[in-house]
């Protein structure tokens, strides 16, 4: 795989991973993400982009968007877990 077609790859994870967060689909972000990343580390194992700025950068996109990414699915979860919580407040309540 050279570097292109690793670069061609890499963004098709991540916006397959984008709509499986816009689905709520947290077990297909785990996969894809897990996958994405497995590439990753054969590629670099492989490759040594040293002084590759756009490899780089592209790579820092990335970054970024993962962090972004994460941000949302920790949201999302405390915002699910809060919801829970209230509903089983709310059952345990409701017994009594």
């Amino acid at each position: 795989m050279n570097k292109l077609e690793f670069l061609d790859q890499f963004s098709e994870y991540s916006e397959q991973i984008e709509s499986a967060l816009a689905a709520q689909n947290f077990d297909r972000v785990v996969h894809l993400d897990g996958a994405r990343r497995e590439m990753l580390h054969e590629f670099t194992a492989a490759y040594t982009p040293e002084g590759d700025q756009h490899f780089f950068e592209a790579l820092e996109a990335c970054a970024a968007e993962n962090a972004r990414t994460i941000t949302q699915i920790t949201d999302e979860m405390s915002r699910l877990q809060k919801s829970t919580g209230e509903k089983l407040r709310g059952l345990s309540a409701y017994r009594s």
